[in-house]
């Protein structure tokens, strides 16, 4: 297009169908491609600010639950405090999520819509090349046009303007009696004045016949060129729109992401977080370091002793607090289990035998390993019972086994008795079907599991209850 075409295209006014005004419509398109641009950069910074959060949680978790692990609290209060930490272990896992979901799922999404509707050149991009050369086809007649309009418009101010000026000069001229005839000139120059008045006339009658032309011309191609223009405008419009839904999709697939209130595990954590403090049992705490560390505990008191050799070994050895150095002899070996009898069936496996109530129940665990008791007298006399250092692992497994099962105030989880059961050692639970009672550890790799009843602890057939919804 030539300069003179471009100066004619130069917006006059602020209106749309002012030459060049399109512009703006179709550096929206662009704006929209920088826009894409910007939900992707807003949504990685949410990702990341997801990423530090949950990082942090991770971070603060881990030094607390050392802390914890290595403080002076104990019991259900211990636990509840654990229960803070577990609840934040379990939000690092949602905004990590949050995170993933974000960058994996939303970024890509606006990636790829970004990508099938825009089409970037090396200067600009292809869509808005496209409807800016539609709005100058359309344009340019109708353009034209108003330049011819403008210009006779001109043309016949100018006409009016030199006719005014030819007025009153001869006006002046007329009008002045105080001038004599050598004054005012050759008579010849009035007439002159006269003949340039009818000519502004005459002039001014031929430029406003040109410039009323020129506004009917314009007028009858009003209707076209606002067809033609609103067609693109149009088509730029459903560009728009379909950018617009996009992004209202975009926002709802942010919304689904960060709201983790939706989430189905979010409900349970803090659930589950409540059921732990809601577990802390002061009274249970009291008692538990009452038997552990006060006046419930057992004590040997002092007793007179007659002087042997074996007891000066003994002595020594509890005086290092170390296993004795003579020899041990192992007196006794005896099994906690009693002989079976009566009518219940009876599961055993290797040496270990266990009587069980009820009709014919085929659910059953794996016996547990049994427990030995050993008498053990240093060098070969005396009556003290000693720990026998040359005990393989399951020996002292076994021996160690009655302070596993210490009331140590944790929570439990309710469940509920499927069948009778008699427990048939000191360390086993007994219950009667439909008795409820609470679980402490998980079952083992024999089938039994921790629980306490009554305030005792005690083991149990993993598969006689049921946990309580």
């Amino acid at each position: 297009m030539s300069h003179h075409s471009e100066e004619m295209l130069n917006a006059s006014s602020d209106s749309f169908w002012e030459p060049g005004n399109y512009k703006r419509t179709t550096k929206r398109i662009e704006d929209g491609y920088r826009l894409c641009n910007d939900l992707i950069a807003m949504v990685q910074e949410r990702a990341e600010i997801e990423k530090t959060y949950a990082r942090n949680l991770k971070t603060w978790g881990k030094k607390w639950a050392d802390a914890i692990e290595k403080g002076p609290e104990y019991g259900t209060t211990e636990a509840a405090c654990k229960g803070v930490l577990v609840e934040a272990e379990r939000i690092y896992d949602l905004h990590s999520t949050v995170k993933e979901d974000l960058q994996n799922d939303v970024i890509t999404q606006i990636r790829n819509w970004q990508k099938e509707n825009y089409h970037k050149n090396v200067m600009n991009l292809k869509e808005r090349k496209e409807m800016e050369d539609l709005f100058k086809k359309a344009q340019k007649p109708w353009a034209k046009i108003l330049q011819k309009v403008n210009k006779s418009r001109a043309d016949y101010h100018n006409a009016c303007k030199n006719e005014k000026s030819a007025l009153n000069q001869e006006r002046n001229a007329t009008s002045d009696s105080s001038l004599s005839p050598d004054q005012t000139g050759n008579p010849g120059n009035l007439r002159k004045m006269q003949d340039r008045v009818n000519k502004s006339k005459e002039e001014v009658q031929k430029c406003r016949e040109k410039y009323e032309a020129a506004l009917q011309e314009i007028t009858s191609y009003n209707p076209k060129y606002i067809e033609d223009m609103r067609e693109v405008f149009d088509k730029c419009q459903e560009m728009e729109a379909k950018r617009l839904t996009f992004f209202k999709e975009a926002m709802f697939s942010i919304h689904k992401c960060i709201n983790i209130s939706e989430k189905p595990s979010l409900p349970q954590i803090y659930e589950e977080f409540h059921h732990t403090i809601n577990n802390a049992d002061h009274l249970k705490d009291l008692k538990w370091w009452s038997n552990n560390h006060g006046v419930n505990m057992a004590m040997n008191w002092p007793s007179f002793e007659d002087y042997s050799e074996e007891f000066r070994d003994i002595t020594k050895s509890r005086i290092k607090e170390s296993v004795p150095t003579g020899g041990i002899t192992l007196l006794t070996q005896k099994s906690v289990l009693d002989d079976t009898s009566g009518g219940g069936p009876v599961e055993s496996k290797g040496n270990s035998m266990r009587k069980v109530n009820g009709n014919n129940e085929m659910m059953k665990p794996l016996p547990k390993v049994n427990k030995k008791e050993e008498e053990i007298r240093p060098n070969g006399n005396g009556s003290g019972k000693e720990r026998n250092p040359f005990e393989d692992e399951e020996w002292e497994e076994g021996s160690n086994s009655e302070g596993a099962l210490v009331d140590r105030g944790e929570p439990g989880v309710p469940v509920r008795a499927l069948y009778d059961y008699d427990g048939a050692e000191d360390d086993e639970l007994t219950f009667k079907q439909g008795e409820q009672f609470e679980k402490l550890e998980d079952e083992d790799e024999q089938g039994w599991c921790k629980g306490r009843k009554n305030g005792r602890v005690g083991l149990y057939p993993a598969n006689y209850v049921e946990v309580v919804q």
